[in-house]
């Protein structure tokens, strides 16, 4: 019996226990009793039938009520992570597919794909062959001796000296434990634009140029900064205004409601070029935490950070937090550095670094890299829509009349052509030591407008698909092969089918999404694009799953070692990293803690986080009480929305539906962000 068949079972069995409804002097059943279900209505010309002698009928009504926790709904279920999947239930009942889920792509779409496609072609895999790591002349690490640590118990008595992994310089309450931060941002468009304008200070090049990255008033350094601030506002403290209490926003278990505390972490923002290649971000990230720990240059320390401790940066152990391009930087950095290429230094800095938060990782580049990199190096004459792209990414006008992008081709841009992210970075990525926690999103339209959703595969934020953010190694080639995903018994049921317009706007989009395979090879007509778990959407609908295609080339649960996904959800791009202007957290604008937060909205609201846990190693306990993941985070609940009629037949009281979808949601998602679980589960004891 294989261990799907006998997790079967055994919830079967458990929750038959729950729900039957035989007399207690039956004969006992040699197999274990089939679970009650709800049950479809029985539809005639689009109305529901009733059966002869219904009487009491009430309907039909609309539904959206919250079962409970999955976890005593389905006992005995590993429901920590997706392995309690398939449901004994179809998740999904009834509905329709809408006509505009088939809706042809654009001309101008077509157009520009054919462009994008024809440099994947031609010129995307010779860009990935070109390039050896290592082949970048960059000056040696720093030197750096770090300690001693100390606690002051009571002033003034003399300092206990310490081991800086001494647990009693953890901080209970804290992020991470108290456990000092690495910032380390994304990909940056207004570097682009500011070379293309001929601005000085984004023209200086790291190292030669380090007083751009190094100085308060340099312009990369400014820049890291200025992404990070209301990241860190939200979820630590006001940087601009330490003492301000509208920042560290938190709603833990012994909260009564949201508040605001305002943290006692210090942090670092790490500043790099988009200008360069990636292993000049490497060299700058590397860099930057040396001189730290030497010297506690440009880290940021709060009020509420102990007095009493003397603690080098990072000398306890210190944690990334990256956006986007950012854990690509830090993946390989380390992996690097652990493996001796930057010497003594690198591997001093690797070894004191915990594990690191990626909201919407670019680890396996973006189709958005190569419309750039094909954009400056053209060999016919540009699509119009690429340039209306392009100017919406770079926020300039007549990107494609402004002459000489070549540029682009030494820039960052290439690293994330994705046959070089995962061409050429993708093994390094394999080699880091650095545990890897993922936020994932699947937006409806994602930034831009949705203007750059025709470039990627299956699911996506609107910058990078969700095979990428998920840390998914498996290789999506447009024409080729099709993205990650699973067969689902039925494409109708599989569609997040609402009678709320907006909602069923965004089920359209997302279901677009899902379909899009760009005619790379998958297993049959009844395939779809997936996100990190084959079992859920991005809205938290669980999917109609007939084979999950584990162990294939398409198989969403397929990580990067040292790659976990954690949080997924209808999450743009933006969001977690250098926030939109016109989506801004209430902290950014002084609401109360109460104020609701919610993803970019165009088709929403989007407010939906899920569980997204596809590994059981990611509740692993380190030997001085930390979780990787703590396993207090599995609660998720299960929430029915749909149209049912009640009736009574024969005296006992029915339920039919008209249509049904089930949706498996983190706790307290109505109000939490995915960036409140990485704060208040990870690195926690």
């Amino acid at each position: 019996m294989n261990t799907r068949r006998k997790w079967l079972v055994s919830a079967l069995t458990a929750w038959s226990v729950l729900v039957t409804t035989a007399p207690a002097e039956a004969a006992p059943s040699k197999q274990p009793p089939k679970p009650v279900c709800d049950e479809p209505a029985e539809m005639r010309d689009g109305k529901p039938v009733l059966p002869a002698g219904a009487t009491d009928v009430s309907g039909p009504v609309d539904v959206d009520e919250d079962r409970g926790l999955v976890s005593d709904l389905y006992p005995g279920a590993a429901s920590g992570t997706d392995s309690f999947y398939p449901l004994p239930c179809e998740p999904s009942i009834g509905g329709e597919l809408p006509p505009e889920v088939d809706d042809p792509p654009s001309p101008d779409e077509l157009d520009a794909g054919k462009f994008v496609d024809e440099f994947d072609k031609s010129r995307a895999g010779a860009l990935a062959r070109e390039w050896k790591v290592g082949a970048v002349s960059l000056p040696p690490l720093p030197d750096v001796q770090v300690g001693p640590c100390s606690i002051t118990n009571r002033p003034p008595a003399k300092p206990t000296v310490l081991p800086c992994n001494s647990e009693r310089f953890l901080q209970a309450g804290q992020p991470f434990e108290g456990r000092d931060i690495i910032y380390v941002h994304g990909f940056a468009p207004a570097h682009l634009a500011q070379w293309i304008l001929g601005n000085p200070a984004a023209r200086q090049l790291w190292p030669e140029g380090a007083s751009e990255f190094l100085d308060p008033t340099g312009y990369y350094r400014q820049f890291a900064d200025d992404y990070w601030a209301d990241h860190i506002r939200e979820n630590l403290f006001d940087p601009q205004v330490k003492t301000s209490p509208v920042a560290g926003w938190q709603w833990t278990a012994s909260d009564a409601s949201p508040v605001y505390k305002p943290k006692s972490n210090r942090y670092l923002t790490v500043a790099w070029s988009t200008n360069q290649r990636l292993e000049y971000a490497q060299h700058a990230l590397l860099t930057q935490i040396l001189m730290a720990m030497a010297s506690n240059q440009n880290v940021v320390t709060p009020p509420a950070y102990p007095a009493n401790q003397v603690r080098p940066f990072c000398s306890n152990g210190c944690v990334i937090v990256s956006h986007s391009t950012g854990p690509l930087i830090a993946s390989t950095a380390m992996a690097r550095a652990a493996r001796g290429d930057y010497g003594a230094s690198g591997k001093f800095v690797a070894s004191h670094v915990r594990l690191q938060a990626g909201f919407v990782p670019a680890v396996s580049g973006s189709r958005v890299a190569s419309a750039a990199v094909a954009l400056g190096l053209p060999t016919s004459p540009v699509p119009h829509l690429l340039c209306t792209v392009f100017d919406n990414l770079l926020g300039l006008t007549d990107t494609c009349l402004i002459g000489d992008l070549s540029f682009f081709a030494s820039s960052v841009l290439v690293d994330l052509v994705p046959a070089v992210a995962q061409g050429v970075w993708g093994p390094i990525v394999a080699q880091s030591p650095l545990p890897t926690v993922t936020v994932a999103g699947g937006h409806p339209t994602g930034n831009y407008g949705g203007l750059t959703k025709w470039l990627l595969p299956g699911l996506d934020d609107g910058v990078v698909s969700m095979n990428s953010a998920c840390g998914n190694p498996n290789i999506v080639t447009p024409a080729v092969m099709a993205p990650s995903g699973a067969t689902m018994t039925s494409l109708i049921k599989a569609f997040d089918f609402s009678t709320n317009a907006n909602m069923l706007a965004r089920a359209v989009k997302n279901f677009i999404s899902h379909k899009d395979l760009q005619a790379g090879a998958a297993p049959g007509p009844r395939y779809l694009a997936g996100a990190c778990t084959p079992y859920l959407s991005p809205t938290g609908m669980v999917m109609p799953v007939a084979n999950a295609e584990a162990g294939t080339a398409w198989d969403t649960r397929a990580r990067y070692p040292n790659y976990f996904s954690f949080v997924q959800g209808s999450i743009d791009h933006a969001y977690d990293g250098k926030t939109d202007n016109l989506n801004k957290w209430p902290s950014e604008t002084g609401d109360p803690a109460g104020a609701h937060r919610h993803y970019l909205q165009f088709f929403g609201p989007n407010v939906e986080e899920q569980n997204a846990v596809t590994a059981s190693a990611v509740y692993a306990k380190a030997p001085d009480g930390t979780y990787l993941v703590h396993p207090s985070f599995a609660k998720v609940h299960e929430v029915v929305r749909g149209k049912k009629i009640t009736f009574k037949l024969l005296k006992k009281k029915k339920v039919i539906w008209i249509w049904k979808r089930t949706y498996h949601l983190l706790d307290k998602w109505q109000e939490k962000q995915s960036s409140h679980y990485v704060y208040e589960f990870v690195g926690r004891r």
